[in-house]
């Protein structure tokens, strides 16, 4: 189970979002602001981040880059009306994993997700499902 932020200002495509990737077996928490979501990002450790690039008080990318500059390894994607070329270089060159633009099907973005979240566990020494932390590497275990 994979904690997931979804950062994305139109409330019924947030919800929608958060519902279908409850139903696929992972946790979400939803931000419809900047704000919220770097409040967010700052207590809680989240696998994976859906950023959409317009929001209300600022943009997708400056959170994609200060994501990236607090956790590099944290994956972003990038989900978002923004379809000009420029955007989607921009994205990647801020360090997004994938780039999909609205409109969208959400079978497809699920699996996107399970394969963004499988490169980032790949060869990864620790388990964590959101209450229990091993580190094999460390020999550590941490709860909640």
């Amino acid at each position: 189970m994979a904690k997931i932020l979804v950062v994305e200002d139109d409330l019924a495509l947030s919800a929608g979002l958060c519902f279908a990737l409850d139903e696929a077996g992972h946790l979400t928490a939803a931000a419809y602001t900047c704000q919220k979501a770097r409040q967010l990002l700052k207590t809680g450790q989240f696998d994976l981040v859906i950023l959409d690039v317009n929001l209300p008080d600022g943009n997708g990318f400056d959170i994609c880059r200060e994501c990236k500059s607090s956790a590099p390894e944290r994956p972003v994607i990038f989900l978002t009306a923004n379809d000009l070329e420029r955007d989607e270089l921009n994205g990647f060159d801020l360090g997004a994993d994938d780039y999909i633009t609205k409109p969208f099907r959400i079978q497809v973005l699920k699996r996107r997700v399970e394969a963004v979240l499988r490169r980032g566990t790949a060869g990864s020494d620790c388990f964590d499902d959101g209450f229990l932390r091993l580190d094999f590497q460390a020999l550590t275990a941490a709860r909640n």
